[in-house]
């Protein structure tokens, strides 16, 4: 296989991944890790307000600086994370950027560049639309932003235990 066919069935892979998810929604959001906290009778508003977004190799999905006006769920693909064009880390599919739009109630800034690495897709919901959710709605969102903020913080800590190795 020639450099060329190798990316176009990469192509085909991504595409056939995309309409998958474009027509439904609700059951690629479930087969998501971060939505595990939320029963499906819950994550049903919630994908119904969310977008699904693509973004290509070498796209920025989000830039340092830049008020937070939506947060992401990975529902497929991974990017590199940038601070002050420092890489930092890497977030994969199931994993979260932007998670402080839940919690501010002022505007609030980006604190890295998220770079798509490979293709990616995700599920994006505004922050004009996190009204929108009911009690209950949100308060397993809450625990689902909850568990992912636990799992960062634990990362955080795993790498400031090798730094002072």
């Amino acid at each position: 296989m020639n450099e060329l066919d190798a990316i176009q069935a990469s192509l085909a892979s991504f595409t056939q991944r995309l309409d998958d998810v474009a027509a439904d929604r609700f059951n690629e959001m479930r087969k998501c890790s971060f939505f595990d906290p939320i029963p499906s009778e819950w994550l049903k508003p919630i994908a119904q307000l969310a977008d699904i977004k693509t973004f290509a190799t070498g796209t920025s999905i989000t830039r340092e600086g830049e008020v937070i006006s939506a947060f992401y769920v990975i529902l497929f693909g991974k990017a590199s994370v940038h601070v002050h064009n420092n890489l930092v880390g890497t977030i994969l599919s199931g994993e979260c950027i932007g998670e402080g739009t839940f919690f501010a109630n002022e505007n609030i800034s980006r604190s890295a560049t998220v770079i798509a690495e490979g293709e990616v897709i995700v599920a994006e919901i505004k922050k004009s639309d996190i009204h929108n959710f009911d009690g209950d709605t949100k308060t397993y969102m809450d625990k689902a932003l909850l568990t992912a903020l636990f799992k960062k913080l634990q990362g955080a800590n795993r790498k400031i235990e090798e730094l002072l190795r």
